[in-house]
């Protein structure tokens, strides 16, 4: 994510951690009663969510979504949200779950709750399938080219782990990610995840180098303190959907491209 973005999340979780809590969640026989779940969606944040030619909010959370409503045998009630409003809007009840690359943190823990994981973010590399880069440190050499985008953290990640190599820096993805097909530079170090929704329209084909030593990131579903009722069934709905394949079939829909880093699956949570 850019630093905007995560400068947005720490100045807005400040304010709610010197907040009290109002919550008025729908509890899971509430939902029920009422067949209707309400799930907050960022459709600014593609291909999570985003407005189609119909001005319709589609993607990957908006299909998540719409399978556990299926599940329950509700009616999804999409509630749109920005960054900066994931928490509150689980704190004042205005939504039952919440979405849009919400990282499971301790910091947000202390005010909401959490789902199994969804899908995850960390730094990799994206590269050309027929280059001869293997790890990532590969890329740490003066002959490397790389193409980065103008403030984003992972060129601070390329200063810090990758100080050899030349960096060319654009000022949007679309720009970066042309300019990767079009050989003007060996490899974007980013998270790669996000770049499938460009590099689909591309014809060559491309792999991804993981970081052994990544921080992974784990974004998950949130909702409101003490619906334990809720949680509970969540996770085993998660659970099914991770074991049968609808979150990576899901993911490839719309992310083109597997997980860079799958999640790990576990019965036991």
């Amino acid at each position: 994510m850019g630093a905007s973005t995560w400068i947005g999340r720490v100045a807005g979780l400040a304010c709610l951690l010197a907040a009290p809590a109002v919550a008025q969640a729908h509890s899971l026989d509430e939902i029920l009663s009422a067949k209707t779940l309400v799930v907050g969606i960022n459709p600014n944040l593609p291909p999570l969510g985003s407005f189609s030619d119909t001005n319709q909010v589609q993607g990957f959370d908006v299909d998540i979504a719409n399978k556990l409503g299926s599940m329950l045998g509700v009616t999804v009630q999409l509630v749109q949200v920005n960054s900066a409003d994931r928490v509150p809007y689980l704190l004042t009840g205005k939504a039952d779950l919440m979405m849009g690359a919400l990282t499971r943190t301790p910091a947000r823990a202390q005010v909401i709750d959490f789902s199994l994981p969804i899908q995850t973010e960390a730094i990799s590399a994206l590269v050309k399938d027929g280059s001869a880069f293997k790890t990532m440190q590969d890329l740490n050499a003066t002959s490397v080219k790389l193409i980065e985008v103008r403030g984003t953290t992972p060129v601070d990640y390329v200063k810090q782990n990758l100080p050899k190599a030349q960096v060319t820096l654009f000022d949007n993805y679309p720009d970066a990610v042309r300019a990767f097909e079009q050989g003007r530079g060996d490899a974007i170090v980013d998270v790669v995840d996000y770049l499938g929704t460009y590099t689909k329209n591309y014809p060559a084909k491309t792999r991804t180098i993981a970081d052994k030593n990544a921080e992974v990131d784990y974004d998950a579903i949130g909702l409101a303190f003490g619906n334990e009722p809720l949680k509970a069934w969540l996770n085993v709905a998660i659970y099914e959907l991770e074991t049968d394949g609808f979150l990576n079939d899901t993911y490839k829909k719309w992310f083109g491209m597997a997980p860079v880093y799958p999640i790990p699956t576990t019965p036991y949570f």
